[in-house]
């Protein structure tokens, strides 16, 4: 269990003045910051020294935050790929492995180190939330196997001063004997698992604003969070923090509360929306990746592509936040998906399916159900094979390789799938 802060150490985390300062001032404080963060990762990272070598570049020739495109963007498939050469870390780290006290591992596998700015991070949008607060019953009902869900919340969550529930994942019933009996005032999940819940209390005859004591919830972490925000702050009467993030940086941008995109953090990274292509940034209310180069002294990646296509606005918020805003987030570019809060990558996928030597084609649909991700595998097999005993087979394999479980798995006709088709259709973004 971690420390718990004494109520001036939590004031001293948030400032919410400087989230309101004058954009110059703004530019100027960033760009300082992030001239000293490129010269601590040219120093203690390997990885990133070569990239700045290779680029023919030097930390000093980077001054501002409009200078980074003269290096290039690190995709996630090359942290694998760097993992793998040089493990564990693939020459990232920027201090000595064994003053970690949290590794998790992401799905390729990847490595993450996290270190105490992604504490920090997280603390600040719940003390700019205005909850959970000291002293609330938190159900953190989120994975504690390896991937930084449910421990790294109940982390903060310790220092923050809350009584955690480590409910994690499932078990709806049970969740909600734990929400009546303990009167939890907060449940951290994914918005969909948040609705089973809620949904599971009321087909137990519970009213949610009168038999709970529930008042705050998550709304991020999936594509259609944004729809089940609104049921959950007019039909529940909830409070709903929401934010955007990586397992790879953490938490790097968050919803003031108006529902009008989510503000860079400029405390935790630098935020840039870029060309997938060429790596330029991109002018306002154009499409492009969004790429983070995080403050850490930990894991000092710089210009790492998330993956997650966005548009973004310079436009001054209502709220009088001179960030910059993620208007929405659009889609993915390369091999993986997002899925019930997970990535899944297509080298996993293959993975699973090349272990059964009758199954010539296949296909992940994923499409929504109402509140939840479903997801087929469209399966084609060689002519003659026997399917009977393989559905379950496959599930296994799939949950082993990548620890999600298919709800449906389709034997479609030879020829139903092209042999250009891509492993995976995301059919929620239509």
């Amino acid at each position: 269990m971690q420390k718990r802060l004494t109520p001036d150490e939590l004031a001293s985390l948030y400032d919410e003045s400087a989230e309101r300062r004058p954009s110059q001032e703004r530019d100027s404080w960033l760009n300082d910051r992030l001239e000293v963060q490129l010269q601590y990762a040219y120093d203690m990272a390997p990885a990133m020294r070569r990239k700045f070598d290779e680029a023919g570049v030097l930390p000093s020739q980077i001054r501002s935050v409009d200078e980074l495109p003269r290096l290039p963007v690190t995709k996630k498939g090359e942290l694998v790929r760097l993992q793998q050469n040089d493990p564990p870390f693939g020459g990232l780290l920027g201090v000595p492995a064994d003053s970690l006290s949290r590794v998790y591992v992401s799905p390729g596998p990847i490595y993450d180190a996290w270190g105490p700015e992604r504490i920090s991070a997280q603390l600040r949008t719940y003390l700019r939330d205005g909850f959970p607060k000291p002293g609330d019953v938190v159900l953190v009902s989120l994975s504690y196997h390896m991937v930084p869900a449910g421990l790294f919340l109940t982390d903060v969550l310790d220092l923050m001063g809350c009584s955690v529930v480590p409910a994690g994942t499932g078990q709806t019933e049970l969740q909600v004997k734990l929400l009546r009996d303990l009167q939890a005032t907060a449940i951290l999940s994914f918005p969909s698992f948040v609705m089973s819940v809620l949904r599971k209390a009321e087909e137990m005859g519970y009213d949610v604003r009168t038999d709970l004591n529930l008042k705050y919830v998550v709304g991020g972490g999936e594509r259609h969070g944004q729809m089940l925000k609104k049921v959950f702050r007019e039909k529940y009467g909830l409070v709903v923090g929401d934010g955007y993030g990586t397992a790879d940086v953490g938490p790097v941008a968050y919803d003031c509360g108006l529902d009008l995109g989510y503000h860079f953090d400029d405390e935790q990274a630098v935020v840039e929306i870029v060309d997938p292509d060429s790596g330029r940034q991109v002018n306002p209310h154009e499409v492009g990746e969004v790429v983070i180069t995080p403050f850490s002294r930990t894991y000092p990646l710089v210009r790492l592509g998330t993956g997650d296509l966005a548009s973004y606005t310079d436009e001054i918020c209502p709220c009088g936040r001179t960030s910059p805003r993620i208007v929405k987030i659009l889609g993915v570019i390369g091999d993986h998906v997002r899925v019930k809060g997970m990535f899944v990558h297509g080298r996993e996928v293959a993975e699973a399916m090349s272990r059964f030597p009758t199954i010539s084609r296949y296909q992940m649909v994923v499409t929504l159900d109402g509140h939840r991700d479903h997801v087929t595998l469209r399966v084609e097999l060689l002519d003659g094979a026997n399917c009977e005993s393989l559905p379950g087979q496959i599930d296994g394999a799939c949950q082993q390789a990548f620890k999600l479980r298919m709800d449906e798995i389709d034997f479609v006709p030879s020829g139903t799938l092209s042999e250009g088709s891509n492993w995976f259709l995301d059919l929620r973004w239509k």
